[in-house]
C-alpha cells in the first residue's frame, strides 16, 4: 500500500445519470480534430462504412472519417483508430509530462469534454495510454472515461464513455470504510505472478455500461494497482463490481 488509506464515514448517494446525446457528424469532427489538431480545417466527411443489416443485427455502427474509423456501439461506448495500413504522420516523442500537455491541450474546447481530467497514465505496447475521467460535483465519475493510445504527441486510438449526471438520489447512506474495501478486495483478489502495490485509493462512481435512458450509478472505492489493474468495491455492499 504505496498511499495512504482515505477518511472514513462519508455519507453519500447514488448518482442519477443519462447516456449521452449526440450528433453523429458533431461527435466525429471533433474527436477527428483531438488526432489531427483543431488547427486543421480541412475537415473529412462523415460516410457509413458498414452494412445498415449488419449493423442492426451486431448494434455496431461503423463510419469512415478521412483516414479514420469511427465506430458507435449500442452500449453507447465509441472508438476512432487509423484504418488498417494507415501511419501516424510528424509525430515527434518527447517526455511523458509534454505528451500529456499535449493531449490535455488537444481535447480543451470540446464543448462534451468540460468535465473531462486527466487521471493517469499505463504503459502501452506501442506508446503510453492516458485515462481520462469524467467528474460531477467534485466526485470522480469512473464510468466515464476517454483513453487516448499515443504514438508521440498525437493519438492513433480512442475511446469514450460518456454519461449525462442528472444528480444524486435522496437518500444518503454512509459508506463503508475504506480498510473494509480493502479486506474485501483482499479476499477476492485473485493475483498475479508478482506482489502488487496499491497506487491509488479514492472513493468516485462507477456503473457498466448500459443502453438504458436512465440509471443509478453506486459509489465505489476504486483501488489501482501499479501492474495496471483497477478494481472497484460498492462503497454499500462490498461486492467487487465488474
Amino acid at each position: 500500500l504505496d498511499v495512504p488509506l482515505p477518511k472514513g464515514g462519508i455519507q453519500v448517494a447514488h448518482l442519477v445519470v443519462e447516456p449521452f446525446k449526440f450528433q453523429l457528424d458533431e461527435l466525429a469532427i471533433e474527436l477527428w480534430k483531438i488526432f489531427e489538431g483543431r488547427e486543421n480545417t480541412t475537415l473529412p466527411t462523415v460516410e457509413e462504412a458498414a452494412d445498415k443489416a449488419d449493423s442492426e443485427k451486431t448494434g455496431v455502427n461503423k463510419y469512415a472519417i478521412g483516414e479514420y474509423e469511427l465506430i458507435v456501439r449500442k452500449g453507447g461506448s465509441i472508438s476512432l483508430k487509423l484504418k488498417e495500413g494507415s501511419k501516424v504522420q510528424n509525430s515527434n516523442s518527447g517526455s511523458r509530462e509534454e505528451i500529456i500537455q499535449s493531449a490535455q491541450e488537444r481535447i480543451e474546447g470540446i464543448s462534451f469534454m468540460k468535465n473531462f481530467i486527466y487521471d493517469y497514465v499505463q504503459e502501452g505496447q506501442k506508446g503510453p495510454v492516458l485515462n481520462f475521467r469524467q467528474e460531477y460535483d467534485s466526485f470522480p465519475l469512473y464510468a466515464g472515461y476517454l483513453q487516448l493510445f499515443m504514438h508521440g504527441h498525437k493519438p492513433e486510438e480512442c475511446y469514450l464513455y460518456c454519461l449525462e449526471p442528472i444528480g444524486f438520489a435522496e437518500q444518503k447512506r454512509e459508506a463503508i470504510p475504506p480498510s473494509t474495501a480493502l479486506l474485501r478486495l483482499i479476499e477476492a483478489y485473485k493475483g498475479g505472478v508478482r506482489q502488487a502495490r496499491i497506487i491509488d485509493f479514492s472513493l468516485g462512481y462507477y456503473s457498466q455500461e448500459y443502453d438504458a435512458e436512465r440509471w443509478e450509478i453506486p459509489p465505489v472505492w476504486r483501488i489501482r494497482l501499479d501492474n495496471g489493474e483497477v478494481y472497484y468495491i460498492n462503497a454499500f455492499t462490498g461486492n467487487l463490481e465488474r
